[in-house]
């Protein structure tokens, strides 16, 4: 049974146990056949072409999930903590070539699902039923995310991805918003080399369109 508090603050994170009470999350984890294992940092949990064989659900560290382009470059679609539930599409799907790559960019510590007990099961079990609500809600939240991706790389021009992309995150009360990731990730996320986003940024700066504040940024445009 998983007692650390720090892993079950990152379960709660997860949108697949939404709605699970306290005294039945143990039985929804045992219910998915739920193993830990840790993960050393720069160690791939799925290589592109390879096979995932059950989801994973992040309790600590930080893993990144990208492709390679016609170019043969690196494209980072995500970065995420704890609380992140990954390779959902994969496994259901039964994909034996995975188009991405998920690696660990810290040492992590995961918690790895059986997602068939959801969806080719006869249990009859009110927290399966749950589970196949909250997983239906996750696979369309991921959707969007994918949809966003894409809507930032139809964008012609580096300023008009950065531009777009700040404005998919949330501000603060002084209109700042927080770049999730450090800026080589995010030139990975965008499309380009972190040389020319540090170019462009910094004539964003001077010519007074953006405010950056490390990893805070500001538009001052509407």
């Amino acid at each position: 049974m998983i007692t650390n508090k720090d892993y079950l603050l990152s379960i709660r994170k997860c949108y697949l146990f939404d709605n699970i009470k306290d005294e039945q999350l143990a039985d929804a984890i045992k219910l998915l056949n739920g193993r830990i294992k840790k993960i050393e940092k720069d160690d791939f949990i799925v290589q592109l072409g390879g096979e995932l064989p059950s989801a994973g659900l992040l309790l600590k560290g930080r893993i990144e999930s990208s492709f390679q382009n016609e170019n043969f470059d690196q494209i980072t679609m995500h970065s995420f903590c704890g609380g992140y539930l990954f390779g959902e599409a994969l496994v259901i799907n039964n994909a034996k070539n995975s188009p991405v790559q998920v690696r660990a960019v810290e040492d992590c510590i995961v918690l790895f699902i059986d997602l068939s007990v959801i969806y080719h099961s006869d249990i009859q079990s009110p927290i399966r039923v749950i589970l196949s609500e909250n997983l239906i809600k996750s696979l369309a939240r991921k959707n969007l995310i994918l949809n966003q991706k894409v809507r930032i790389l139809s964008r012609k021009s580096l300023r008009e991805r950065i531009l777009f992309y700040l404005g998919t995150l949330p501000k603060d009360k002084n209109g700042y918003v927080k770049i999730p990731f450090n800026k080589t990730v995010l030139a990975e996320y965008l499309g380009v080399n972190r040389s020319a986003l540090s170019r462009e940024l910094g004539r964003m700066q001077d010519e007074g369109i953006l405010i950056a504040d490390g990893r805070k940024m500001k538009t001052l445009i509407r």
